[in-house]
């Protein structure tokens, strides 16, 4: 008996660590401030609300008397710089809150009245663009309410423009200049937006060329090269999808690589790579948990897109044997399960598993060629 309950324990033990290790503790959702969906770039977006039942009365019952459905979406926005804010609405026939509040603790601002109410629009008022300015060190909470059981779709242009004291509009951009002036020959990386052409300042890395291997911050980056060799460039930055380049620098000549970026916005069409597991299991990496963070606020931005996560292994065996398809598939089954917990429906979502039939690096002799190989890609359908 004794022996059973003990196996009993171990058992259920064992469930609940890998229950936390796929959705934590407790994971907040989008119909919750503490979920909010994170709007990181200018462009088109549709929510689809969750059909959620039942009356939100504590985060705005300090704001206002009358009763708001809890069918709702809580969206937030984090300026770069002082700006504007516009937002066009496709349709109008819901609520629409905008809080104005600090960093430190925003959800609970807004719940003790001690936050902004810079926007309210009502489900009867008919205008569609509206228009606020935004401060620098400040948070921006962007509430859709919709009635009672509804799922409805609400499609709308937000534009996020930077400004100075004048008015005038900032662009994104950062020169770094690393040339040595007794070199005629160099390698200029430019970044820009893909859609707008516009510099975009990223985290960009440098791999394979140890004269110049490391990271930078950068729109635009001038480098010498004294030998030519194969690196890996990733960049990565907030609102725009990563993307890793593999190039071969040319010191014999002044070279170009134009890097652009997709924005994170409906109609992408590219992939996610920094999804990464420990080795030989489908347990997702801490430094993974940002990566999918993004991807469950795409998917709730995004209500029209659908995804195929794709699993891969790296197998030194350097055969795609069934072990290999089935970790894989397990991988991407578990991003799978971290989305739907999340709040994203799972027809549109497939999981498929490659195993060791793509990898990024065929011969990996480094410990993150290694990594790279042993991922999870988001395909944007």
């Amino acid at each position: 008996m004794l022996l059973r309950n003990f196996l009993i324990i171990v058992f259920l033990f064992t469930i609940s660590l890998s229950y936390s290790q796929i959705f934590g503790r407790k994971k907040p959702t989008i119909l919750d401030c503490l979920g909010a969906v994170n709007i990181t770039e200018s462009g088109l977006y549709t929510l689809q609300f969750t059909g959620a039942n039942g009356i939100e009365s504590k985060s705005f019952m300090k704001y206002m008397k009358d009763t708001v459905s809890r069918n709702v979406i809580w969206s937030y926005f984090e300026p770069e710089d002082m700006g504007t804010i516009d937002i066009n609405l496709k349709n109008s026939n819901m609520k629409l809150f905008c809080f104005e509040t600090t960093k430190q603790d925003p959800c609970n601002d807004i719940v003790q009245g001690n936050s902004k109410l810079v926007l309210y629009k009502s489900e009867l008022d008919t205008t569609s663009l509206w228009n606020l300015s935004v401060q620098y060190k400040k948070m921006y909470f962007f509430v859709f309410v919709s009635e009672q059981s509804s799922t409805e779709k609400l499609a709308f242009d937000f534009i996020y423009t930077m400004r100075d004291k004048e008015g005038g509009e900032i662009k994104d951009e950062k020169i770094v200049d690393i040339r040595n002036s007794n070199t005629q020959n160099y390698t200029y990386i430019k970044i820009r937006n893909a859609r707008t052409k516009k510099p975009v300042v990223v985290n960009l890395t440098i791999y394979g060329t140890k004269e110049i291997e490391g990271l930078y911050q950068a729109s635009d980056l001038y480098l010498n090269i004294v030998k030519g060799n194969k690196s890996l460039i990733k960049t990565d930055t907030k609102g725009y999808f990563s993307k890793d380049v593999q190039y071969k620098f040319n010191s014999a000549k002044i070279d170009t690589i134009l890097i652009d970026l997709e924005p994170i916005t409906i109609g992408a069409s590219v992939q996610f790579d920094d999804i990464q597991f420990q080795k030989g299991t489908s347990i997702i990496m801490k430094s993974s948990e940002k990566k999918l963070k993004r991807i469950v606020d795409f998917m709730a931005l995004n209500a029209y897109v659908n995804i195929e996560i794709q699993g891969h292994v790296n197998d030194k065996s350097k055969k795609n044997k069934k072990s290999s398809l089935r970790l894989s598939k397990q991988r991407a089954k578990r991003v799978l399960k971290y989305l739907v917990h999340n709040g994203i429906h799972p027809s549109r979502m497939t999981a498929v598993g490659y195993g060791n039939s793509k990898p990024i690096y065929p011969e990996p002799k480094k410990g993150y060629e290694e990594q790279a190989n042993r991922r999870v890609e988001i395909l944007i359908k």
